[in-house]
């Protein structure tokens, strides 16, 4: 398991999802020793509305993980992500164990706390499991990065309840690009300059688009898919959004 996880809300279906993954695992998970991919369904005792953990459950769902991590030692396995929807935890690991072995586990991790558990267990040399089920989207990848820059305010002590001038950043290699992609948008914002910068990795053709608004995810993600979005169906590249830090 590496040291960098990334987690983002999401829907599966028609319920609220929770994705958590091994991000640092993917430039090596083709190259891990594990034929298996085994996944341990936890119902969860008192669910609340939303399908999702709340409480004490939250813990004893802790005390699960962290024993089946430790009875999958490292020569065993692997634990790359574990996704919360619709009443149910799932941990997912990559396994050399049988699937026998893994019933055993889940036998013994469902006697906790009297959770039920059932098991998934099959072989996966592609590791569609983790590519599929598992790594972000872009759009996913835009909420991270959503919460990225909301976590960092908040940190600074930032309340998020102030409106604020917000600044979002596209490049792009061609003019005609960029021309289409701020047609597509220009409704949106307040204001938006273009700029010609020859050392942006994106591309020399930069926008620049401001409005004024609040800066948590939730807000904010409507806007940003939009420009991501955008960005990519025009051939170029969304840099993501800034603002100031507003204190209380």
């Amino acid at each position: 398991m590496s040291d960098h996880w990334e987690q983002f809300p999401c829907t599966i279906g028609d319920h609220s999802a929770f994705i958590a993954y091994d991000h640092g695992v993917r430039a090596d998970l083709e190259s891990l020793p594990f034929e298996f991919f085994a996944r341990f369904n936890v119902a969860l005792l008192d669910p609340d509305d939303r399908g999702l953990p709340h409480g004490n459950e939250f813990s004893y769902l802790n005390e699960v993980e962290d024993f089946l991590s430790a009875q999958l030692q490292p020569s065993d396995g692997l634990q790359v992500g574990r996704v919360t929807t619709n009443g149910r935890r799932y941990f997912c690991f990559y396994t050399s164990l049988s699937s026998s072995a893994c019933a055993a586990l889940t036998k013994s991790a469902g006697s906790l706390h009297g959770h039920r558990i059932e098991l998934f267990h099959e072989p996966d040399p592609q590791r569609s499991h983790y590519w599929n089920d598992l790594f972000p989207t872009d759009d996913d990848w835009q909420v991270i990065l959503d919460l990225r820059v909301q976590n960092a305010l908040v940190k600074e002590g930032d309340s998020l309840q102030t409106p604020r001038p917000i600044e979002h950043w596209a490049y792009f290699k061609t003019e005609p690009q960029r021309a289409a992609f701020i047609a597509s948008v220009k409704d949106v914002f307040e204001g938006i300059d273009l700029y010609l910068t020859p050392e942006a990795k994106g591309g020399q053709f930069t926008a620049k688009l401001n409005h004024v608004g609040l800066p948590d995810y939730r807000s904010m993600n409507r806007t940003t898919l939009q420009l991501s979005r955008a960005a990519r169906e025009n051939g170029g590249e969304y840099d993501g959004w800034e603002t100031q830090v507003c204190k209380q």
